[in-house]
């Protein structure tokens, strides 16, 4: 009976350490990380790019990859805020089209009632009333006039 307290007592001592080590390590990434830019979605695509590119075979497509990985971690780790932010912004303006496309596209296959359009002019999406045949779409951002199928 006494040795089974005593193994119990054992385990939670050695449990309790383990909380105490792993609260002592998130407070020191904590402290590391403070001032430093962290993840944007620039460094998302990057190692998503850099896992793609690991499934390659060849020699050109992992020291691709492995610069691609450095460049993330550059970036992560990077104490230029500023700078960091103004390549996500620059990023960010010049995917846009891209991701406003994806997103009327997946807005129009959840959304049954409407259709999803991107403007021309300043690829804001638009939302209309679907099975209203060849309807004139007026973007209310920039007030461009466009002729779609709804």
């Amino acid at each position: 009976m006494m040795k089974n307290l005593i193994s119990h007592n054992r385990n939670k001592i050695i449990s309790y350490n383990i909380i105490i080590i792993e609260v002592f390590m998130k407070e020191k990434l904590y402290r590391f990380m403070m001032g430093r830019y962290g993840n944007d979605t620039l460094n998302y695509v990057l190692l998503g790019t850099y896992i793609v590119l690991s499934f390659f075979k060849g020699f050109f497509f992992k020291i691709i990859g492995i610069i691609l990985f450095g460049i993330a971690l550059y970036r992560c780790f990077s104490r230029d805020i500023w700078k960091r932010r103004s390549e996500n912004e620059k990023f960010l303006q010049s995917t846009k089209p891209i991701r406003q496309q994806i997103k009327a596209m997946t807005n129009n296959f959840k959304d049954k009632q409407r259709k999803y359009f991107v403007c021309p002019s300043c690829h804001q999406v638009v939302r209309v009333p679907r099975h209203r045949g060849k309807i004139e779409i007026t973007c209310p951002s920039c007030r461009k006039h466009f002729t779609r199928k709804s």
